[in-house]
């Protein structure tokens, strides 16, 4: 079940009961982090980085990219809000890059450096932007350099913040724990 440390990763867990609750778990979380924002919501801020980032480093890329999906629908309608078919695009692009460079390896700063421009940058800010002026009709060059300015500011709040709560996480050994019961599990 464990691989060496690789940049990227391409798989997820199986599905077994164990996979699918703490699946359901993070996805709860997901939605919440979401929903604490401040802002305007085209350039608002939360915490739902941090539980995707949790997506990513347990379930990998294909799990994260669905449960991304599912967090985008639930969230918008429990929170009363139109919902909007093409955003599930950066939902789904967002949680394969946090899967694909957090599941199975040990992250580095530089790593997660990478991680947060990738999705702060092309995918917040260009394909976001673009969906939401397309969508909501609202003025790109004032929506771009808003978030843009927003997705700066992001990208060393959340850089700093998920390399403290990584390294935490690493120092418990919770994921090896999680697949040692993944291992014990399919073993019998």
């Amino acid at each position: 079940m464990s691989e060496k440390n690789n940049f990227v990763s391409l798989h997820s867990p199986k599905l077994s009961v164990n996979v699918l609750t703490l699946s359901a778990i993070l996805l709860a979380l997901d939605v919440v982090f979401y929903k604490l924002a401040f802002g305007p919501a085209y350039i608002d801020f939360n915490l739902g980085f941090i539980s995707t980032a949790l997506m990513g480093y347990f379930l990998g890329p294909w799990l994260t990219a669905g449960l991304e999906m599912a967090s985008d629908i639930i969230g918008t309608l429990l929170g009363g809000g139109t919902f909007a078919f093409p955003f599930l695009i950066t939902a789904f692009l967002g949680g394969m890059v946090y899967g694909m460079f957090l599941h199975k390896s040990h992250p580095k700063v530089w790593s997660i450096i990478l991680l947060n421009f990738l999705i702060l940058f092309p995918i917040s800010l260009v394909i976001d932007t673009w969906l939401i002026h397309v969508t909501y009709h609202v003025a790109w060059g004032l929506l771009f350099w808003s978030r843009l300015g927003r997705n700066t500011i992001d990208f060393v709040i959340q850089t700093v913040l998920l390399v403290l709560v990584l390294q935490a996480i690493e120092r418990t050994g919770l994921r090896k724990r999680f697949e040692s019961r993944l291992r014990n599990q399919f073993e019998r």
